[in-house]
């Protein structure tokens, strides 16, 4: 149910989470007076980040509904729908990290912004499953745009002594539209209101204009001799970023099986009030942490938020799997709370530290397509294991799977010994 479809993404932001930002030296930005950080401008960018993963979390948990009960359509095509969406904002995302590097961020927000709301208005008309696939698709593609603008303009807009700290308030905004979302999504499902539910989406998507026009975006960075970057394949991707983008989809690929099967799972064991009671939990943990989590990775550093996180995740993730009462799977969501929420946040801040800042945009759409990937793929991949180990055995699985992302950031971690977090307001 509403479960079932709290995904991604959360961020963040879905993670919205995001680090690869402008930023100076956090030694010499401690070393100033507290900067700013809400800001007209960050004010109207968290505003733009929630609009989008609202219409997304509604649309996410109204169409599976939808196209069984108006198109008469079966059950495996709400996967499709699914796969559809991401697919086309993993395969837009790359190209979008270019552009964010070398055009305008601020018409790329508000077209993307228009184009979003275009595509939205167009739900109410579709009629069938083809239809609703093709629009899936297009919508996919102008959100994997838009999700890798705001996260690079929000990042450049931190001041770089609060970098930590101004993207867990940043990825706040999609942590509460992945609660309020999804819980206006399945009432309107069971109200049988679902073309008011793509108008309510289409208004709604309408303000993320306003709001784009409200920002006053900085300038795209250049590189040291004033040239902007290249565009071309090689350019799509940095290998410095490469290790902890693949930490973040072991992440979401663990999560997944949270996001995918916890209501199915609930339903097995009769704890369906326990599981709408479990998401109130995640998101109630989830918020509280990231107030102050972003603090602690500016002034302690990461791996002071980052080792908790995944333990705290890990532990979530086992009790959820040998849960036999109410009690215990609404601690785990209060767990898988603290740990896979208030992380997302910091390795989008560590793989957008990790790049140059005129690579920002790539940095940033590195981290959606691994959030992304690990989300599809994840549901896939426990989808076939539950038919052969049942659910409880996917959630020991995930816990493991964090347990060896764990090992590799610790390597990473290693490896680069203190790792500054910069923000690109210092390079303007």
């Amino acid at each position: 149910m509403i479960l079932s479809n709290t995904s991604h993404f959360d961020a963040p932001d879905r993670c919205s989470v995001e680090l690869s930002v402008a930023c100076v030296r956090h030694l010499s930005g401690s070393l100033r007076m507290k900067e700013k950080l809400w800001t007209k401008d960050f004010w109207a960018i968290t505003i733009v980040s929630f609009i989008i993963f609202f219409v997304f979390y509604v649309l996410l948990t109204l169409l599976p509904i939808y196209i069984v009960d108006r198109l008469h359509a079966s059950a495996d095509k709400a996967g499709l729908l699914v796969t559809c969406f991401l697919a086309a904002a993993i395969v837009i995302r790359p190209f979008a990290g270019q552009w964010v590097g070398k055009y305008s961020n601020k018409k790329i927000l508000v077209l993307s912004s228009l184009a979003f709301l275009v595509i939205t208005a167009l739900y109410p008309v579709c009629h069938s499953i083809e239809s609703l696939l093709f629009i899936r698709v297009l919508h996919g593609i102008t959100f994997g745009v838009i999700t890798t603008v705001k996260g690079t303009i929000s990042a450049r807009l931190i001041p770089a002594s609060r970098c930590g700290e101004g993207i867990s308030f940043f990825s706040l905004a999609m942590g509460l539209a992945m609660v309020v979302g999804p819980w206006i999504g399945l009432n309107m499902a069971r109200w049988d209101a679902f073309t008011a539910a793509f108008w309510l989406c289409s208004a709604v998507a309408a303000l993320g204009i306003v709001f784009s026009l409200i920002v006053t975006v900085p300038p795209v960075i250049r590189h040291a001799d004033g040239s902007k970057p290249n565009l071309g394949f090689a350019a799509m991707f940095d290998r410095a970023a490469l290790p902890f983008a693949l930490v973040t989809f072991f992440m979401t690929f663990s999560y997944a099986g949270v996001s995918a099967f916890l209501a199915l799972y609930a339903r097995e064991l009769d704890l369906m009030a326990a599981a709408s009671n479990f998401l109130l939990c995640y998101a109630i943990f989830l918020m509280i942490c990231r107030t102050f989590t972003g603090n602690i990775c500016d002034k302690k550093g990461p791996k002071y938020v980052v080792f908790p996180c995944l333990l705290a995740f890990t532990i979530g993730l086992v009790a959820l799997g040998y849960t036999n009462g109410s009690i215990i799977m609404i601690i785990s969501g209060g767990l898988i709370g603290i740990g896979y929420g208030s992380v997302t946040p910091v390795f989008q801040t560590q793989i957008i530290s990790s790049v140059e800042p005129h690579k920002i945009g790539v940095a940033n759409s590195l981290f959606f397509n691994a959030m992304d990937a690990g989300m599809a793929i994840g549901a896939f991949i426990m989808g076939m294991m539950v038919e052969s180990v049942g659910y409880r055995m996917i959630y020991v699985a995930g816990a493991v799977l964090v347990v060896l992302a764990g090992a590799l950031y610790a390597v990473q971690m290693k490896k680069r010994g203190v790792m500054p977090l910069v923000s690109t307001s210092e390079l303007h």
